[in-house]
């Protein structure tokens, strides 16, 4: 695999930001400025559409309202995305056909609206690309789950319902790196019985389908944090 590296910010630095619970079902928490509020409010958007039958990751993130704290803690100043740092995005197409992935992410110190970035990533390989530090990344935009995500070469479009938004603190550190994966569905994670279809993967929604995800909750004797919701 062959792998591209190209950069929209100069240089890194590490950012961890604490963030309480995990999304869906979420309320937004008192927050102490209307920055951190601004944030928060964006948050709890995003997080809403997460799980069920037409949210991200589908029925895979059923259960976070009746397993999680209902909030998500941009809380303060100090929880929010560092204006001087930077974080790494990986995009990897598995598949055999060029694609073109809408990458998007909130950072509050660039506005308060979602910026995007559409990359070519050629077949079989794998492209990184350096953005503002930021407290939510996704594809597409971040709180419609159902758009594209990424559109291959011939024009056909993959929705980003798999690629769940990650959220700075719970997903990713801006000094890591967050990936997210074109592949074939060949574990029906979507649940509509089509194997040869392609659907995009994000770290976030592999950290919470295992054990030690967000405040490391397990339920019953399935694996995964989300144990018999994930169907397993």
């Amino acid at each position: 695999m062959m792998t591209q590296t190209f950069g929209v910010v100069l240089g890194l630095s590490a950012v961890l930001a604490l963030i309480v619970g995990c999304p869906n079902g979420v309320v937004a928490p008192d927050a102490t400025d209307s920055g951190t509020a601004a944030v928060s409010s964006k948050a709890v958007q995003v997080a809403a559409s997460v799980g069920g039958e037409e949210g991200y990751g589908g029925d895979l993130m059923t259960g976070y309202a009746e397993h999680m704290p209902l909030q998500i803690g941009f809380t303060s100043e100090t929880d929010l995305a560092s204006p001087t740092g930077g974080m790494i995005v990986s995009l990897d197409n598995q598949s055999d056909e060029d694609g073109t992935f809408h990458l998007s992410y909130f950072a509050s110190h660039l506005g308060l609206d979602d910026q995007m970035m559409d990359i070519d990533v050629p077949a079989g390989q794998e492209v990184t690309v350096e953005i503002p530090c930021s407290e939510i990344v996704g594809l597409g935009p971040l709180d419609e789950p159902g758009e594209p995500g990424c559109h291959f070469a011939d024009g056909e479009a993959i929705a980003n319902i798999m690629a769940v938004p990650g959220f700075l603190g719970q997903d990713f550190i801006c000094s890591g790196v967050y990936e997210c994966i074109l592949s074939q569905d060949i574990d029906d994670l979507d649940g509509d019985g089509d194997t040869e279809e392609f659907v995009i993967v994000s770290d976030a929604l592999e950290f919470h389908m295992t054990n030690g995800g967000p405040t490391g909750h397990a339920h019953g004797t399935s694996s995964g944090m989300m144990g018999s919701h994930m169907g397993m």
